[in-house]
């Protein structure tokens, strides 16, 4: 029997907030071609701002050859908290090593999309950013796990991940956000996927779509969240299988992702587990916290790891942007395929 989509949520449980954290030791991770202009700029400020404090600061930069993980491993000190410069790509890569070694993580965002930073209302200013890394919240969010690697964000199979390899650095360094709008709209035209799906321990069930995504949270850029529920505080991954057809659903698609109510759309279905086995026919291309896998992949196996990072967050807690209204939340189930 195809289980039906979710059609209603749990509260989230409230954030577990630590004693006031003083993080005086600090790891800046630098991510150096991070955003339309780099980070050597807020990377000066930073410093600058730390030696006021009188923190201490060490400094390691990302190179092509020596990612987030590395760089950190790299460094002999012991650090109270990692300050990640960078997008959410370098993100991910300093977020394990932070789980590995037991340190909390803080970031300054300078990436394309910034999805965490966004989500959870990081300042994108180095003085707020700093502060927040030394005395902000301590909270453990859930993180998402594949065979191959962790993610914070999402891991997909198809539409997403043609997307993610077409929004080149070069076009996002020249125009930002607009490069994933420009390939979005440039892979509306592919064929469906025939997606084989298996919640937890459930009978597996199939639907065809354009890409079946599995995400720990639901937020793009400038704080829009397709599905409002989808959180990283509820210990559960989110499953969205999406069927854009053409112009008309793609732009349908994204005014539902813009109030938040992405799983309302009829080309949407939307599920919840711990976790998720999805299995494609044919072979896909995957990406994971938009970072590209090599080669078409057949399946994609993702659990969720609850509260595995402790990540420091403003002490006022999440920030809503004024123009984005609460819409009461009355979904209709959508259609099953067979």
């Amino acid at each position: 029997m195809t289980p039906k989509p979710v059609t209603s949520f749990a509260a989230d449980p409230k954030t577990t907030g630590k004693a006031k954290t003083m993080n005086r030791r600090i790891l800046a991770v630098v991510n150096p071609v991070a955003g339309p202009r780099g980070s050597q700029r807020a990377l000066k400020d930073l410093v600058e701002r730390a030696g006021k404090m009188a923190l201490t600061l060490d400094v390691v930069e990302t190179r092509p050859n020596l990612d987030g993980r590395d760089a950190v491993a790299s460094m002999t000190g012991t650090y109270d908290c990692y300050l990640v410069l960078g997008g959410d790509g370098t993100v991910l890569e300093v977020a394990e090593a932070a789980m590995k070694n037991g340190v909390r993580m803080a970031i300054l965002p300078r990436g394309t999309a910034n999805a965490v930073a966004w989500h959870f209302g990081l300042p994108f200013d180095v003085t707020r950013a700093l502060k927040v890394a030394v005395e902000g919240k301590a909270i453990d969010i859930d993180v998402g796990r594949t065979r191959d690697r962790d993610f914070l964000i999402v891991a997909g199979l198809g539409y997403d991940a043609h997307v993610i390899g077409d929004a080149t650095r070069v076009l996002k360094r020249r125009f930002g956000f607009l490069a994933y709008l420009y390939a979005a709209i440039k892979n509306l035209a592919r064929h469906p996927y025939s997606f084989r799906i298996r919640l937890d321990d459930g009978e597996p069930f199939r639907v065809r779509g354009a890409m079946a995504a599995i995400a720990n949270i639901g937020t793009l850029a400038g704080n829009i969240r397709l599905v409002r529920q989808i959180s990283p505080l509820d210990g559960r991954l989110d499953l969205m299988v999406v069927s854009p057809a053409n112009f008309g659903d793609f732009f349908s698609m994204m005014f539902w992702g813009m109030l938040g109510r992405l799983h309302e759309d009829p080309r949407v279905r939307y599920y919840q587990a711990s976790k998720v086995h999805v299995d494609c026919r044919p072979r896909a291309p995957l990406e994971v916290d938009g970072n590209s896998s090599e080669g078409l992949h057949r399946e994609l196996v993702a659990e969720v790891m609850p509260r595995a990072l402790t990540l420091m967050v403003p002490p006022e807690g999440m920030w809503k942007v004024p123009w984005m209204p609460e819409v009461p939340w009355s979904p209709s189930l959508p259609k099953q395929d067979e």
